[in-house]
């Protein structure tokens, strides 16, 4: 499912709800988050990207080469048909290969090419300059303690999720 944009009216009523007194912190992250993956999207689409696309080559090429398709699942929390859909498209594109096992013929695995090299690369210039643009202004003191205390945040969360 292809992302969509941003509707107008999200954007328009940003100003609005910062005034508002029930607008909290963590409401505050979601609008930043929502902002910073439209942002993404935008720049990914005019480079050609589809993004669905993107977490699959983060993952190839962060990983070991030649993985299967069931570690990217696992890696990405996607479903196995998403994964399988996508692979194919990317093969096409020349961003990736795949190729037998040679030590089990039953698996598949799955290379990121220097084309798809590249993109990530691209990719990782887009979420530079898109943290440049969120945090300008900021100092790097202000930085380190708002990477501090969203770590925090991330870890509160993670521990009441295990809770469960």
């Amino acid at each position: 499912m292809k992302p969509k944009p941003l509707p107008q009216e999200f954007i328009d009523a940003i100003p609005k709800r910062r005034l508002d007194s029930n607008y909290n912190a963590m409401m505050r992250i979601h609008d930043a988050a929502k902002l910073y993956q439209d942002r993404m999207r935008r720049y990914s689409e005019q480079d050609g990207l589809p993004s669905s696309y993107r977490m699959l080559i983060f993952h190839l090429a962060r990983m070991k080469p030649g993985i299967t398709q069931l570690e990217l699942v696992k890696a990405t929390h996607l479903k196995p048909p998403t994964v399988s859909v996508t692979l194919a498209k990317m093969e096409r594109d020349g961003l990736i290969t795949r190729c037998s096992n040679q030590d089990d013929l039953r698996e598949i695995l799955v290379y990121l090419t220097d084309k798809g090299k590249a993109i990530d690369e691209r990719i990782h210039v887009i979420h530079e300059e898109g943290d440049r643009i969120a945090l300008e202004g900021l100092s790097d003191e202000e930085i380190n303690t708002l990477s501090t205390l969203l770590n925090r945040v991330i870890d509160n969360l993670l521990a009441e999720r295990n809770k469960i």
